[in-house]
């Protein structure tokens, strides 16, 4: 097939070239990108005739099969000032109508926070389409609809009677004169007040999925302590935990991994805490007092993968000691190396700085114990723990005012990611909800994030899960990677939407790969 462009303002013409077909083949992809030009005169859109044509042969043996042209219409998008990018607290964004001249579309990404888009002059009856639907309306916002593929991943398009179109990425509101839209899911007001799902974008991410039973948290932390009866003292809303050790006997700490667990995986039933991930399998594991070796839960959790399951390890250890824990360190990076297409480790960064609870000289230019693997395998991930340092709320949402990096958190040139510490979380099966503090928080955190991409594309491996989320991340800090804040906050709906894109056209959002796609 070979194609060409002409551009119907100036009569240009453009080769787009020639791609070799088979029988069985329905469709084909162009590239445009730096080829065509969407500027016209004084607006920021142009129209083009592309022309295909269908041959077999070439020269004189050439024999056209089918020829059609079709007239496309490519935009430039618009992005004014600081007004379409937001951070991860909650941002107001405010549309206004420049004059049908421009027939623009513009950008809006809200990233983390409770994110509204304000439309000045503008009610919800002004709305020409809707991710696919001809209007907007309160009760189907929320729903995925026809997502459109831009930049290497997918956003909500927004078009208006006035020609304007709008693609938002994190925007959870939108404020019309008339009424105000939540693009937000139904799913568990008790999130409302979990600062956790507000600053990584969760809210977004549950559009798509809230996990599934392809893929499976693996808790490697304290597991439970017995109740009077001497069973594993476990709350309801983790009722469909598999549990594959002994209680633990921990005079301290005991409920730390009922804590983590509760974080990730915690059922949606409007009270205590909604978990992360709560339609993902969830396994626990005790390797600390009472439980087993950290080498033999990682192995045993290898032999009881069904094929096709993806794991996501939550690493709730801290320290050198853990790299021998069970068998050799050698034994260690064999069990990593062996599982790369098939799990993910998200590992605590380690609380070795003032504060903290372990004591590391080493805490500002390093991570802790197993951490360290994040810099020898692309499937493992090292986690600093993210503090608010304000609260402020929007629409009845708790977000952070600001951040910053915990000062017991471990950190340096092998910090892949942070995330939220400090998130509400379920003590114990009385329901009791407490703070769960340290990079013990920030590493389920991440992992129930890891859980929601993966159950969106299981096609992906560990490393490509993890690439996906350092290309989606929101910049903290210094410009691009630093040792305060690794690659940035983990963002749940940025990361999913990726995954999504992938999963529906891998070779349309393949264009751009996972280090350069706008998210």
């Amino acid at each position: 097939m070979s194609i060409t462009a002409k551009d119907l303002e100036t009569g240009d013409v453009i080769d787009l070239g020639t791609q070799t077909t088979n029988r069985s083949q329905s469709s084909l992809l162009v590239d445009l990108k730096e080829k065509i030009n969407a500027v016209s005169g004084g607006s920021l859109r142009d129209q083009y005739a592309v022309s295909v044509t269908q041959f077999t042969g070439s020269g004189q043996q050439r024999k056209v099969i089918e020829s059609f042209e079709e007239t496309i219409t490519v935009i430039k998008p618009m992005q004014f000032g600081s007004n379409h990018l937001g951070d991860e607290t909650s941002n107001d964004f405010t549309y206004q109508d420049f004059g049908s001249a421009f027939g623009s579309a513009r950008i809006f990404q809200g990233r983390g926070g409770t994110d509204t888009l304000h439309l000045d002059g503008i009610d919800s009856s002004d709305v020409s389409f809707f991710n696919g639907r001809r209007s907007i309306d309160t009760l189907s916002a929320s729903e995925l609809g026809r997502q459109s593929f831009y930049g290497g991943t997918v956003f909500d398009s927004l078009g208006l009677n006035n020609g304007d179109e709008l693609y938002l990425q994190g925007v959870e509101r939108l404020q019309f004169d008339d009424v105000a839209i939540d693009l937000t899911p139904n799913q568990d007001a008790r999130s409302n007040d979990q600062w956790n799902t507000q600053v990584m974008d969760v809210n977004g991410a549950w559009r798509f999925n809230t996990g599934s039973d392809d893929v499976v948290l693996v808790s490697l932390d304290a597991g439970f302590d017995a109740n009077g009866t001497g069973i594993p003292d476990i709350h309801g809303d983790l009722a469909h935990v598999t549990y594959q050790t002994a209680v633990n006997s921990l005079n301290r700490q005991e409920d730390h991994g009922h804590q983590a667990m509760s974080v990730m995986a915690a059922a949606h039933d409007g009270t205590e805490v909604a978990g992360l991930a709560p339609d993902a399998g969830l396994w626990g594991y005790n390797v600390y007092a009472g439980g087993v070796e950290l080498q033999d839960a990682i192995s045993g959790a290898f032999a009881n993968r069904s094929p096709g399951q993806k794991l996501v390890f939550q690493g709730g250890v801290q320290g050198e000691s853990w790299w021998t824990n069970g068998g050799t360190e050698s034994e260690m990076n064999d069990l990593f190396n062996s599982s790369g297409d098939f799990s993910f480790f998200s590992i605590a960064a380690g609380n070795g700085g003032p504060g903290g609870n372990l004591t590391d000289p080493n805490y500002l230019t390093s991570v802790s114990g197993i951490a360290k693997a994040s810099s020898s395998f692309d499937h493992i991930a090292s986690v600093g723990a993210l503090q608010a340092t304000s609260w402020e709320f929007e629409s009845g949402h708790r977000n952070a005012g600001g951040t910053r990096l915990a000062p017991y958190s471990n950190r340096g040139s092998n910090l892949t990611l942070v995330a939220p510490t400090n998130s509400d979380s379920i003590l114990n099966s009385g329901g009791s909800i407490r703070t769960f503090g340290g990079t013990s928080c920030a590493n389920p955190n991440l992992a129930g994030v890891a859980a929601l991409v993966w159950s969106e594309n299981s096609d992906l491996d560990g490393g490509e899960l993890r690439e996906i989320m350092i290309g989606s991340a929101m910049d903290l800090g210094a410009a691009g990677f630093d040792n305060n804040n690794g690659f940035g906050l983990v963002n749940a709906e940025g990361a999913v939407r990726r995954a999504h894109a992938l999963d529906q056209n891998a070779e349309l959002a393949s264009f751009w790969s996972n280090q350069d796609f706008l998210a």
